[in-house]
């Protein structure tokens, strides 16, 4: 306890200072993990850096269900004195982080998901709920006939997922498939491998389709798939992108990939933080930065090709 005293005394202290310091400068932090999707988003953030002739200062934590590494990396803008702040909560604690920040004239820019906070000068993400539901619309079209589904979750409390999972839902459900299991598996690779066998070995037979939400969830499954002898034959969309899942779906392993555009998110949020710290007026909170969907059919087609990371 004393030691947190001590370092919101010193933290405090920083922040009566920072705004008069601020460099040319901005933070980008990620929510955990080093995915192929973060680093995209930390590829777009530093293109974005250059242009603007400032400097970007991108981390992580190393998963994202640390919270406490994530804070302690955040309040590095407090030594950092930089001009604005880009990051993807993995908490709605942040909050704090950027209502203490805009009281300094220091805005605050949310990726990839929005875990609430009135003091947010915009949120650069992939409109996740409907990027689920065309999971769900492919799904559809795909089985025909066959009804059967499972979702193969990440965590109850990771915002962007989550709208991903109740969008495919929606959309599965409205279109006549039922979703016999929905299960979360984790947020780690290694996690998601463990979890998706006892998942999916209770269910040989039982299902049709499978989804998962983001790249750790699709990968866990797809490798698991393989070693059931099961990629092909149970239909699965998945959720970003990599080169291994790249290959999955050539091969015919995965059915398909919902992509989204990292290198945008972090190329307009460090856009968008740059003309809020200059003063500038945003015109829209929310940027939606789109999704394609990516088969074996279209991998191979330039513009599908370059939006893969």
């Amino acid at each position: 306890m004393l030691r947190r005293v001590i370092l919101a005394a010193l933290l405090g202290s920083a922040a009566a200072s920072v705004s008069a310091q601020a460099r040319e400068c901005i933070e980008v932090v990620s929510a955990g993990g080093g995915y192929a999707f973060w680093q995209a988003v930390g590829e777009g953030a530093n293109q974005a850096g250059k242009e603007l002739g400032i400097d970007i200062y991108f981390r992580g934590p190393s998963k994202e269900e640390d919270r406490d590494a994530q804070e302690t990396i955040a309040n590095m803008m407090w030594d950092l004195h930089c001009q604005a702040l880009v990051m993807a909560p993995n908490a709605p604690e942040r909050a704090r982080l950027v209502e203490r920040l805009k009281a300094q004239g220091i805005p605050t820019v949310y990726i990839d998901r929005d875990t609430g906070g009135a003091d947010v000068a915009a949120v650069v993400a992939t409109n996740n709920l409907r990027a689920g539901q065309l999971a769900g619309e492919e799904m559809a079209r795909a089985l025909g006939k066959r009804k059967r589904v499972a979702v193969l979750r990440e965590r109850a409390d990771v915002v962007s997922t989550e709208e991903r999972a109740r969008g495919f839902i929606e959309a599965a459900t409205r279109a006549g498939l039922k979703v016999v299991r929905s299960a979360y598996i984790g947020t780690s690779v290694g996690d998601s491998r463990v979890e998706a066998e006892k998942v999916l070995t209770a269910l040989r037979g039982k299902i049709d389709g499978v989804f998962t939400p983001n790249e750790s969830t699709t990968l866990g499954a797809v490798i698991q798939l393989k070693k059931m002898g099961l990629a092909g034959k149970v239909l699965h969309i998945g959720f970003d992108s990599n080169q291994y899942l790249a290959s999955s779906v050539r091969l015919g392993d995965l059915y398909g990939l919902v992509v989204q555009r990292p290198r945008a998110m972090g190329y307009q949020g460090v856009s968008l933080a740059y003309r809020k710290a200059q003063g500038q007026t945003i015109e829209a909170r929310n940027v939606d930065t789109g999704v394609v969907f990516v088969t074996k059919g279209n991998i191979d087609q330039p513009d599908i090709a370059k939006a893969l990371y």
